[in-house]
């Protein structure tokens, strides 16, 4: 029977798989809507660094924010050693200071002076550090795993900047590009950094169910409570930018690749449980395994559910202080839609994350049943006594050889 279950969830995976790949096909990106937008910008943007910024007197304070003041700020141009003066309005007024590295936002007009205006903060140093610590802690720690998980990392990013996004921009489903590419990321990524096994393979079938679930039920959600999008100030800039863009389709969009960065851990974890309690007891049960198995998923589901409301209340942490001191109740709060989003978003991945944990915990205790773990060294410890003539350290090395022990 184990077998049988084992067989069945290959074909399952290897239907996903094609289904990734045929996606990915006639979903390719046919060309984007962004490259005349960028021709139209007129402004240019060039590394600097600022030389000096000093404080502008303003008459009138009452036109700019709390905090803020109005500077002359003089950068050097990188390329060309150009030194240029402009003024701006700094919000916080201690946002800019001498010796940082800048991108100045170049425009040119004929018959009218150059304008320049800070960009933004060039951060390729720092970044780079804080990405080498990261490779340094994954392979230190994680070692052929940690470097296959990176592998894998790679690929996502891949996957999600080659082909999700410019599949978007050419006009695409975002809800079909999301679906597609997650499958792909999911099967490639899981079998990478965890290599071949039946254990896997109940944790991507897992994974797949999950994630249809966590669509199937924002997908229901957004269009009940009449949510719209259009409360993303990022997704409208970019529906302005390329036009066409499906706003609600973006948010599920985001919803769906979101739920799989949760999910992938928590089926895998709870496969590798099951085949943990199987090798430590080879007489434990499918209703022993799966009972033991889901009191630690409980664990994994309370801790992580929490995890999931604190990573969205933190990053919609300005939008809840700006509700906070607003005149309207809590009722209407919640349920405005750039709250009622945030909220759709952790409810739906929570359900989904709970659905993951007993999907794939019978699974992996179906195929857990046929594992036969380390035969190899149990038929080492039965191997026939030492010979007298034979020292004891070459017999064990001679015994290790023959059944592939190292």
């Amino acid at each position: 029977m184990s077998a049988l279950v084992d067989r069945v969830l290959l074909v399952v995976v290897g239907l996903l798989s094609l289904v990734a790949l045929g996606g990915v096909a006639l979903l390719w990106p046919s060309g984007s809507r962004l490259g005349a937008e960028r021709e139209q910008g007129g402004a240019r943007l060039v590394d600097a660094v600022l030389v000096e910024v000093v404080e502008i007197p303003t008459g009138d304070q009452s036109v700019l924010l709390p905090g803020s003041k109005d500077v002359l700020i003089t950068a050097r141009v990188q390329d060309t050693g150009e030194v240029v003066t402009f003024d701006m309005t700094d919000e916080t007024g201690a946002t800019f200071a001498s010796g940082q590295p800048v991108r100045l936002a170049v425009t040119e007009t004929p018959g009218q002076p150059t304008l320049y205006y800070v960009s933004d903060f060039r951060r390729d140093g720092s970044m780079a550090v804080l990405l080498g610590l990261f490779l340094c802690a994954v392979v230190a720690m994680g070692r052929l795993q940690g470097l296959r998980a990176l592998l894998g990392l790679a690929l996502s990013f891949a996957v999600i900047i080659g082909f999700m996004i410019p599949a978007i921009l050419s006009g695409r489903s975002p809800v079909a590009v999301a679906l597609v590419g997650s499958l792909l990321i999911m099967v490639t990524t899981l079998y990478l950094s965890h290599g071949w096994s039946v254990k896997t393979t109940a944790a991507v079938v897992g994974t797949a169910a999950a994630l249809l679930l966590t669509a199937g039920l924002a997908a229901l959600f957004v269009s009940t409570a009449h949510i719209t999008g259009f409360a993303s100030e990022d997704a409208r800039l970019a529906n302005v930018s390329v036009g066409g863009l499906s706003l609600r389709g973006l948010l599920l969009a985001g919803v769906i690749i979101g739920g799989l960065g949760v999910l992938d851990d928590v089926t895998m974890s709870q496969a590798s449980t099951v085949f943990a309690l199987r090798r430590a007891n080879r007489d434990t049960g499918f209703g022993e395994l799966v009972r033991e198995a889901l009191s630690v998923g409980r664990d994994h589901i309370a801790a992580t559910v929490n995890t999931l409301f604190l990573a969205y209340a933190g990053a919609s942490l300005p939008l809840l202080l700006l509700f906070s001191t607003g005149a309207d109740s809590a009722r209407v709060i919640v349920t405005s839609e750039t709250v009622a989003v945030e909220i759709v978003r952790a409810l739906v991945g929570s359900i989904g994350l709970i659905g993951a944990v007993p999907l794939t915990t019978v699974m992996a205790a179906a195929v857990a049943r046929a594992e036969h773990p380390q035969p190899h060294a149990e038929a080492f410890h039965r191997s026939p006594v030492r010979p007298p003539s034979v020292p004891a350290e070459e017999w064990e090395d001679r015994l290790r050889d023959a059944y592939g022990l190292g």
